[in-house]
Formats: C-alpha cells, sequence, structure tokens
C-alpha cells in the first residue's frame, strides 16, 4: 500500500501540559484508538528547527543537510551559484540592543528596495508575514546564527531559551563584516528593526531519492526539501481528496498549530487542533493507504519556542496497540522510536 504522511507542524507540547489533552478531537482519537501509537524524536537530544527535523523524519543522513537558507531560498525557486550563500532572515522588533518582537511584519516595498540599495552582494528576498531570504555572494557559510531562539550545532540549528538581545554575527572574517555592516545600515533605513539571520550554508547537490513521493505544503522550507529529494509538488486543495486519488506516496505539512506555540496562545492553538481534527474526519474510511499523522517537533504554549520533547504518532490502517488517545501521555504506552527510523518504522508495518 502507499503511505502519507501527515505532519501537524509543533503540535505537541509536553506530556503533563499539552493542548493536545485539552482539545476535542474526535477524529484523531479514534484513528489512534485503531492505529500502531507511540512517541517519537524527531531527533534525539535535539530541539530542531522544521527544516532539519524532517529532513530526518524522511529518513534523510543529516550530514546531508544543506542548511535553512539553501532550502528556503531553493522553495522560492531560487537555486545558488558558486560562492554564494542563503540565510534565513526575520524581521524583528528592537530598542537599543533589546529585541523586543522576533516576527516583525515585513517593511513596505520602498523600505525593501532601499534595503537591497545598501550592497551589491546582498539581496534580502521577503516571501511571509515576517520570514525573508537573504542571499550574499562571495561569502562563506561559516557563519554564526544571530537569531537569539537558534544557535549553529554543526549543519544544523537548535532550539535554546536565548536571551533576546540583539548581536552580531561571528565566523568567517569577509563574511561577517560584509553581513554585520549590511544590517546595521539597515536598521538606520528600518528605525527600530533588525534583520536576525540564521541557517547560512551554500550551493548544493540535490538527493532526488524520493521520486515516488509527492508533498502538499505552504512554506517554502518543506517546497525546498521537496524539491531537494525530487518530490513531485502538488497544490494545496482538498488534501482528503487528494490522499484518495494521488497514485504515489504523499507527504502533507499543515503548518498552523506551530504558529499559536510561538505565541504561546493555547487557547488559539486548541482551536487549531480542533479544526484540523475535523478535516481529518474522513481518512477514517480510507483503508487503501497507510496513514502516518504525527509532528516535526514540539512548540510547547508554556515556552513558546522548539524543544526536545518528543512528539506523538500514529500509524493507521495496521494493527493497533491499545492506544485510545492521539495524546502525548497516551502515546507515551506505546513505541518510543526517533524521527530517522520512521520510515523503517511504517514500512516494517505494512
Amino acid at each position: 500500500m502507499k503511505i502519507t504522511i501527515i505532519i501537524l507542524d509543533g503540535v505537541a507540547d509536553t506530556i503533563n501540559n499539552s493542548c493536545l489533552q485539552k482539545s476535542f478531537i474526535p477524529n484523531l482519537n479514534y484513528l489512534a484508538s485503531h492505529s500502531l501509537c507511540g512517541l517519537m524524536y524527531p531527533i534525539k537530544n535535539i530541539a530542531p528547527e522544521s527544516g532539519e527535523a524532517q529532513f530526518s523524519i524522511l529518513g534523510q543522513n543529516l550530514k546531508n543537510y544543506p542548511g535553512r537558507g539553501p532550502l528556503e531560498a531553493l522553495g522560492l525557486g531560487i537555486e545558488l551559484k558558486e560562492k554564494q550563500i542563503a540565510l534565513r532572515a526575520n524581521f524583528a522588533k528592537i530598542k537599543g540592543k533589546k529585541i523586543l518582537n522576533l516576527r516583525e511584519n515585513i517593511p513596505n516595498k520602498s523600505i525593501i528596495k532601499k534595503l537591497n540599495q545598501i550592497d551589491k552582494d546582498i539581496k534580502i528576498i521577503p516571501h511571509n508575514v515576517y520570514r525573508a531570504v537573504l542571499i550574499v555572494n562571495n561569502a562563506s557559510p561559516n557563519i554564526t546564527n544571530t537569531h537569539p531562539n537558534y544557535i549553529k550545532y554543526h549543519n544544523i540549528s537548535k532550539s535554546i531559551n536565548g536571551p533576546k538581545i540583539k548581536k552580531q554575527c561571528k565566523g568567517d572574517l569577509k563574511t561577517v563584516q560584509k553581513i554585520n555592516s549590511f544590517i546595521s545600515w539597515a536598521e538606520k533605513i528600518m528605525k527600530n528593526q533588525t534583520i536576525l539571520i540564521r541557517g547560512a550554508g551554500s550551493k548544493f547537490k540535490k538527493l532526488n531519492n524520493m521520486r515516488g513521493w509527492s508533498i502538499i505544503a505552504d512554506m517554502p522550507i518543506e517546497l525546498g526539501l521537496g524539491k531537494m529529494l525530487g518530490m513531485h509538488i502538488l497544490t494545496r486543495k482538498n488534501e482528503i481528496q487528494q490522499i484518495k486519488n494521488t497514485k504515489s506516496n504523499l507527504y502533507i505539512q499543515i503548518k498552523g498549530p506551530d504558529i499559536y506555540g510561538h505565541l504561546k496562545d493555547c487557547k488559539s492553538k486548541i482551536k487549531e487542533i480542533e479544526r484540523i481534527d475535523k478535516l481529518l474526519k474522513p481518512i477514517i474510511n480510507i483503508k487503501d493507504r497507510i496513514i502516518c499523522i504525527t509532528a516535526d517537533h514540539a512548540t510547547p504554549c508554556s515556552i513558546g519556542i522548539h524543544t526536545a520533547n518528543p512528539v506523538p504518532f500514529l500509524i493507521y490502517n495496521k494493527q493497533p496497540n491499545n492506544i485510545r488517545e492521539f495524546t502525548e501521555k497516551a502515546c507515551s504506552k506505546g513505541l518510543i522510536i526517533q524521527g530517522k527510523d520512521l520510515l523503517k518504522t511504517i514500512n516494517s508495518t505494512t
């Protein structure tokens, strides 16, 4: 049977303080009671970003992860050239060195035009609410993050609960001088705003080792992953019908819950979870696919950042293991796996 994996971005919290437990989710609970369930550590002992977590969940070796920046660029249709690097960027509100808001709305087009006139080697490409990609020519990816919630760890980023203080990037001298100067000038143009960067990376080779899969996603990072792995990109429309009609394996990413986890807004996260639960009801009647529902990481509302907590998973249409609810606590009584082993676990049940 074909496989469908549905990622509920950031849906998990902690075992003892969970929005899932507080939500009315009859359909997810029904699916769980008829599924093989458990908890998954997306990346063991790491609080991951979405990109690297999903890279691992898709069975890829993290040594091949090219960085958040290049994948977001690829998701926007930008393939890096030699001696170019890409970084994920956030617009943020500041007062002096203190960061007041990590997610400030994208400035207007005239401001963006001025930013792109600062340095001929640097271009900022805004794409969604507060997000952007920074493309830098004649640069090295060997630089640190400036986003206070993510520190560079080898070729990935770890989420941390760091102090909200503006800092400069460090590393390759020529590159950091160029980027720090650009950000300094950008702050003068934007006034009380700055640009936070992370996930520097350079040109990479596409793996194309998941050609038997299709992907439905909204965000550039997931679209970039799909393109890197050779997946067929599908337009988001009536996902349940596409699960029924798509002849390939299917990977679906749903962003909603993560947004409210970052905002520490449990009420809105519960509403979003309940909205998704209603959408998932028709899955109950799909009998010719293995369907896995899980998350790429936990984003607890009590903390507001990604954590290393495990996330629940269910594998529907296979032998159930007597778990009755799709919650962290209930699923803790089932299998305990790592993200890199999810596909193996699914395939071992087929």
